[in-house]
């Protein structure tokens, strides 16, 4: 018996739920590669630009087109440095500013999150399912029929243990996926402050004084 023979046979035994788990997992492994590999690389730029503003006093990252851009670049471009004249200005900014890119930032992980918690919930759903068919072979056949009611039995199983054994690495994996990113963000603050106070943003209020004359 080939491969996909028994896993045709394996879905067949969970019934029409076990496929719906199957789609939904898939689904959830694609977005957690996705973010995993978009935070990482902005976990490196964050790195890499923060060593920057330490080393060098006229370091400014550039923005980029599409998400390839560091938080850091992103702020940095659109903070009104016109407006900052402490550090509780700053802070008031980053906030403001933060709260407008955090959806791109966080991008699928919400849904991530929910399709975590959907996952057992489909298994529950194959557990009733399952049962409901058992006991319409009781209702039929009564309990002289074994074989019928041992499909309901383990079609209810397979899909709650596949709901919950998908579901514990998609909500664990968000779980690290959120803390990197959280981490991210706070390397972006410090280097924001670090931009404060090393001068750059004097650059900049030059620039908005030279575009309003």
């Amino acid at each position: 018996m080939s491969f996909l023979d028994s896993f045709l046979q394996f879905m067949d035994k969970g019934g029409p739920v076990m496929w719906v788990i199957f789609v939904t997992a898939w689904v959830a492994l694609v977005m957690l590669l996705e973010r995993a590999l978009r935070v990482q690389k902005w976990y490196q730029r964050a790195l890499y630009d923060q060593a920057c503003f330490e080393s060098t006093r006229d370091y400014r990252p550039g923005v980029t087109a599409g998400h390839q851009s560091s938080p850091v670049a992103v702020l940095i471009d659109r903070l009104q440095w016109h407006e900052i004249k402490s550090e509780d200005d700053i802070a008031k900014q980053l906030s403001i500013q933060l709260s407008e890119i955090m959806p791109r930032l966080e991008g699928s992980l919400p849904t991530i999150a929910i399709i975590g918690g959907l996952l057992p919930m489909l298994g529950l759903l194959g557990t009733v399912t399952g049962m409901i068919s058992v006991f319409e072979v009781i209702a039929l056949n009564g309990t002289g029929d074994p074989q019928e009611m041992a499909h309901g039995i383990s079609q209810a199983l397979l899909t709650t243990a596949s709901g919950l054994i998908i579901a514990i690495p998609v909500i664990f994996s968000h779980h690290l996926l959120v803390r990197r990113l959280r981490l991210v963000l706070t390397i972006t603050e410090q280097s924001m402050h670090v931009v404060y106070a090393q001068g750059v943003k004097g650059v900049h209020v030059e620039e908005a004084q030279h575009d309003t004359q």
